[in-house]
Order: C-alpha cells, then structure tokens, then sequence
C-alpha cells in the first residue's frame, strides 16, 4: 500500500503540472453543500478522497464495482466541511489510467458528474476526475500515534481529516460563537476590538505574561482581562459594549486550564442585577436550542431541563448552613481556617483570605447542580466590585450548571478611592510582591464618572465543555500548546 500511494505521488508531481495550480471551476459543489444539489443535475463536486474504514490499511479505493447497470470504479467517500458523499466513477480507459497512475486517497480532487439516490441513500456517481492539490504526505500514516497528547496536538489537522465527526465537534464550537454574537447583535450591543496589551495588570494571584517594547525599551503585559478596558468605554459613553477575544494567564495547562483562552465580556449601563441574570439564562437556551434543537442539556450526571425557573442561592447562607456560623471577612486567619473545616474543605497551600475565599466558594458553587445562581460572592477575591452592607461580600452573581461557572455578572465599584484601596489590599496576596497591581489609567478614567453598570463574563472553552460534555479543555481548543 504504502509503495503503490508513493508511486502515484511521483507520477502526479512528475507529469502534471498544473497540480498545484488548479482553481476550482466555477459553481462546483463542495461535499458540505451537495445534500442540496437536486438529483440528475450535472454538477463538479470536490472534496478530499478518503476511505470508508478510515485505516489506510484495507483500501478499496479504485476497485471495479457495479451500480445498477454501470460499470463504475469505487471511489470510496468525497469529504468537506464535515460532510461524506460516497462516490463512484464510470469505468473508462482513461478513469481507469488516473486513478491507476495518479489519484489516491488523501488527493483533493474535482468530479464531473451527476447526484443519485441508490437503496434510499444519496451518492455521487462522476464521469471524469481530475486532480486539484496532491497530497504527498500520507493522511493514514500509522507513524503517528495519537494517543500522545502531543501528537494530537500538533496534527490535529489531520486528526479531523481523519475523523469527520471530531470535525463536526469544532464545527459546533463556531457554531456557539456565531449564535452568541447574533444574539447580542439582535439585542442592540455594539461589539469592540481592544488591544491585548496593556502596561499594568491587576492584582491578586494571576500572573501575567511579560513581554518586551523594544522601541520603548520598557516591559508590557498580555492582558488578563478586558474587563477594565470596557469600564474605560462605559465612562466614555458606550451603553451596551461587548468584545470576545483572548485573555492571557501565565499559568499551567490543566485539565480546566489553559495558559491562553477566549473571554466574552460585555457591560450594561443602567441595568440591574435580575435584568443581567435574565439576559445570561437567555443566551444560554438560545444556544441550547441552535445546537440541540431543545432546551435539553446533555451532560455526564444526566439530562438537565434548562427550560424551568432558575433558582437563585446566597453565598453567605449556604456557607451558614454548612460551617453554622456567617461568613466574615474581618475575622482571624484562624477563623476562617476552622470555617473551612467545618465545611470539610482541604486548606490551600497559600494561606490568606484570598485563598480562603476561593476555596470556601468553590466548594459552595461544586453542590449545586443548576442550572442556578449564586450571589453574594466573597470580597477578597473580587477586588474591584461593589461591596455588600456586610463589608464581607460583593454583588457578583455567578451561573452553575454541574458545579461549574459558566457566566459571571457583576456590579463595578463606582469609587476610585476604593477601588485603589482594595488593588492595593490584593498586592499583599502575591507571593513575589511585583508590582503592577494597582491600574493608574483606569483609576483616572474613574474620577470622570463611571455610571452604574453591570457586567458580564463567559469563558467561552468552559462553555463549551459544558455544552458539548467533554472532561477536557483541550478538546474544544483547536490547537491548544501544551
């Protein structure tokens, strides 16, 4: 096999020079669109060759056959756009002496010919084939393991030429994308593009990357959010903002984490908190309803019914209910320390409020089961939004389905003094005390006036996990570096 796919590879590049110059003709049809082509019409269709079994090992391709009364050559499938047409060719002497001398599996090609239906299913039968672009590496090379991670990674290309239905996956991530954009579209918010650098970054615990400004001989930050950027247009005017683009922590690649991924943030002037909790629950079943065609979510513990009220949860009740005592940001270390145990939660490695926090609320978010939310989430590790009466919490609402944060909607502190107290406060929390925390231009921007305001954030890779009920982050980023 691996001889005869070699030898038509010469013969192609060798004889026909115009192999990688070729054009498609002009109305072909592509496998993604021939379910539309009406039957008898004479058409070109092009795609990829490909085989049935997938394996490169027991290959039919260019096998004599007979369709009806026809006398054809098995061409196997034509694949594109995650779409398989299975194709056939009418036997001739010269389609006998391409497919013998020059095409092959893996080929992209053109086929003139017409649609049939045959036993109830859809199939192309050709006339004449000729070559668009050769493929000289082999599309079914078993030198490639993917089972390493880092195989996968590195060819995932050709995992999807491989596996049409893995194709259809990613072809489902945009279709998320372009169903969320549409829908903010409809509801009259204006989408941006910001720069990903930025000369300071926030504080607490996330590390930025650094990077270097030759001309300005001075280091900048990949951002970590866009968050305060978007502040800067509401104070500027905007109403109704939003921007997907990538956000940046020089982190580990985990399971749930990556060092790169995509945010949607958005700000509201004028809103309250039930108007943004309504908008998020309505993103989330139009996309439900685009992707499944219901309001039904698949997920591993089961089906859940997005279509019911979403209940609504108190952070500083559930922990009452857990540890019997309330939530107070003001007590000891060592409180807050036995309020973990009573919850029965392991203690961070670092130990600090912010720490604290975050594990007193993840382990609050991972027993519910949603789709639902959760309020008043703790102040420490939110620095840069509207404190509660208590003093202890902020108004930051997050959305569980599964024990997981899908969105996250919050109400910005409107005061520039606070806000510069608190980015110092969350200085104390990094363990290198690099500094860089506290965010001089949009504590200016702030002394203009920023109106009251509500925003929200989806981490567009955790969604999509959500929705399409994967373990893994990397298997809803295409080409993911570690």
């Amino acid at each position: 096999m691996a001889r005869k796919s070699e030898r038509k590879r010469i013969s192609a590049l060798k004889h026909d020079s115009l192999v990688y110059r070729r054009e498609v003709p002009r109305e072909s049809v592509g496998a993604g669109t021939f379910g539309g082509v009406p039957y008898d019409k004479k058409i070109v269709l092009v795609g990829r060759i490909m085989l049935t079994d997938r394996t490169g090992y027991i290959s039919k391709l260019g096998l004599f056959d007979v369709l009806g009364e026809r006398e054809v050559i098995l061409l196997e499938r034509i694949e594109g756009d995650g779409v398989s047409v299975p194709a056939y060719l009418v036997r001739t002497p010269e389609n006998i002496q391409t497919m013998n001398s020059t095409i092959h599996y893996g080929d992209i090609v053109m086929i003139e010919g017409i649609k049939l239906c045959i036993d109830n299913s859809d199939i192309f039968l050709g006339e004449k084939i000729g070559l668009l672009s050769k493929s000289i590496g082999d599309v079914y090379d078993s030198n490639i393991d993917f089972r390493k991670k880092s195989n996968l990674y590195t060819h995932r290309h050709l995992q999807l030429i491989r596996d049409q239905e893995k194709l259809s996956r990613f072809r489902r991530c945009s279709l998320v994308l372009r169903v969320i954009r549409q829908f903010l579209y409809q509801r009259g918010y204006e989408e941006v593009n910001i720069t990903l650098l930025q000369k300071s970054f926030e504080a607490g615990l996330a590390e930025p990357f650094v990077t270097h400004a030759i001309e300005h001989n001075k280091d900048v930050f990949l951002r970590l959010t866009s968050e305060l950027l978007l502040w800067r247009l509401m104070i500027a005017g905007f109403s109704k903002v939003f921007e997907i683009g990538k956000s940046f922590r020089n982190q580990n690649a985990t399971t749930n984490t990556l060092p790169q991924f995509t945010l949607l943030e958005l700000y509201h002037a004028y809103v309250d908190q039930e108007e943004m909790e309504g908008l998020a629950r309505d993103i989330i079943l139009e996309i439900l309803v685009q992707l499944y065609g219901s309001t039904l979510l698949p997920t591993s513990g089961g089906i859940i019914d997005c279509s019911y009220e979403w209940p609504i949860y108190d952070f500083r009740e559930e922990v009452k209910k857990h540890a019997r005592l309330l939530y107070n940001e003001e007590c000891p270390i060592a409180e807050l320390l036995c309020m973990l145990d009573k919850m029965e939660i392991s203690r961070p490695a670092i130990v600090n409020k912010y720490t604290i926090a975050t594990a007193m609320y993840s382990s609050v978010m991972s027993k519910i089961k949603g789709p639902a939310f959760l309020r008043n989430l703790p102040a420490a590790q939110s620095p840069l939004y509207k404190l509660n009466d208590d003093g202890s919490t902020v108004d930051e609402s997050l959305l569980i389905v599964s024990g997981r944060p899908v969105v996250t909607i919050v109400n910005p502190e409107r005061d520039p003094e606070i806000v510069q107290r608190r980015m110092e406060e969350q200085l104390l929390y990094r363990k290198d005390g690099q500094n860089g925390g506290v965010n001089e231009d949009i504590l200016r921007a702030m002394r203009l006036g920023l109106p009251p305001c509500r925003g929200m954030a989806i981490g567009f890779e955790h969604l999509l996990m959500l929705l399409l009920n994967t373990e893994d982050i990397r298997d809803v980023e295409l080409f993911p570096v570690f």
